[in-house]
């Protein structure tokens, strides 16, 4: 028998992609999942035991499940409320505060019309500080090239402009100087689904704002990598020289003024995504860097300083019959660290997801059998978790699930929250 067990597996009735948050809305110290369909016009509110808490139509114009919802106690009174775009008259940008009943709480339109490739006027939202210690706040991106800092009554506290009219998948989040305010790290680009063209017609840069909307840093992606934007960002003192510096998925090290410390990048088919935790064994932090694109098995963990000290190609992996899955892949998942409970050493979570070559629409339905790896932070595996998949007809599919690390069901113990393609979320628990 694993150590490891699917705990629950409420059902979000879509493939949620990147449009997928968890967070307490009713303060009973459980967590519940929270999506926004493939359009992004329905909310949806799940618990763990898969009742739907509430539905609601929001106003979005056609996406890949792209937009992402956010989940704050932004009034203070130990519930979170679920911020979402829902644009306004003539599609200008907006966005509103809902809260455990799905009631609205407030709203805040931003008078810009814009809207990226996939349809979307407000593409980023996430949780900030906006003071230290003090209550949370909102960050939006919008299309055109602004970022709006809000406070938890959802009024604009600063504006920076002047940005790419896109964005990439997500805010990051941290504080890099230590002032108790958080600083922003993101993506802007020409074109979120225009590929990397050349000649100027896509380019992407990332961006470090601080707290007040200055920008403190702002590179271009292609002078470090050919691409127009990176898919995961991290910032931690990941060398243990008490500095912070910037970590990208694509496998490179720079400092806060933009110089290239260390670079991996050459070690993977496609970065995707990154986790990372302290070294236990020495100075700085270890980083586990999970591929998308890539199944030849070359998701990894290094050392602070670059080194590799492992990489997956040696698990188990499941293998599709290809007389039944003709060109499919197995892929990776987004990786995280998880500390099962409190006292206890963290270990490496990664698991598979599948790729069909046809069409990111799903056209009939079909399952599989696919496995989560557990391992140790040497790099060792402990333990793997069977579990049943499948695509559904009329789902859309990317593979870029937003899965989570959080103590859902309140039992002091960490879970791991995922996703799986049939749309039910996976909730993965460490048996004591």
């Amino acid at each position: 028998m694993s150590t490891y067990v699917a705990a629950y597996g409420p059902d979000l009735r879509c493939y949620p992609n990147y449009s997928f948050e968890i967070g307490d809305v009713d303060g009973d110290g459980r967590q519940e999942m929270v999506a926004l369909n493939q359009n992004g016009n329905r909310l949806r509110v799940v618990d763990l035991d898969g009742n739907v808490r509430f539905e609601r139509r929001v106003i979005n114009s056609g996406n890949w499940g792209s937009p992402l919802p956010c989940v704050a106690d932004l009034n203070g009174d130990g519930r979170d409320e679920v911020v979402v775009p829902s644009g306004a008259q003539k599609f200008e940008a907006r966005i509103v505060a809902l809260n455990g009943e799905g009631k609205e709480l407030g709203a805040h339109a931003f008078g810009t019309h814009g809207r990226d490739d996939y349809g979307i006027t407000v593409p980023l939202l996430a949780s900030i500080r906006l003071a230290p210690n003090g209550r949370a706040g909102v960050v939006a991106a919008l299309a055109g090239g602004f970022v709006v800092a809000l406070d938890g009554e959802l009024n604009e506290v600063w504006r920076a402009g002047g940005f790419r009219h896109d964005f990439g998948h997500e805010f990051y989040i941290a504080d890099v100087d230590g002032d108790g305010w958080d600083e922003i790290a993101f993506c802007t680009l020409d074109h979120i689904n225009g590929g990397g063209k050349g000649n100027d017609w896509n380019r992407g840069e990332l961006v470090l704002l601080d707290h007040d909307g200055t920008t403190l840093l702002r590179l271009t992606v292609d002078d470090f990598y050919p691409d127009t934007h990176f898919d995961d960002v991290a910032m931690a003192d990941f060398r243990g020289n008490g500095r912070i510096e910037i970590l990208v998925e694509k496998g490179f090290l720079i400092d806060l003024n933009g110089n290239l410390i260390w670079d991996v990048s050459g070690q993977f088919d496609h970065g995707q995504w990154i986790s990372h935790t302290p070294n236990p064994r020495g100075e700085g932090r270890l980083i586990f860097i999970s591929e998308l694109w890539g199944s030849e098995g070359k998701s990894a963990l290094f050392s602070g300083d670059g080194r590799k000290l492992m990489e997956i190609g040696g698990l188990p992996r499941s293998k599709l019959d290809p007389k039944r899955f003709p060109g499919w892949q197995v892929l990776p998942t987004r990786c995280h660290i998880v500390q099962w409970a409190p006292g206890e050493t963290p270990e490496i979570f990664v698991a598979e997801q599948s790729y069909s070559p046809t069409s990111h629409d799903c056209f009939e339905t079909v399952g599989f059998e696919l496995k989560a790896f557990f391992l140790g932070l040497d790099g060792q595996l402990r333990d793997t978790l069977p579990f049943a998949d499948a695509q559904i007809e009329g789902y859309w599919y990317n593979g870029e699930v937003r899965s989570r690390v959080a103590d859902v069901d309140g039992d002091g113990r960490q879970e791991v929250v995922i996703p799986k393609q049939d749309g039910h979320v996976m909730v993965i628990k460490k048996l004591p």
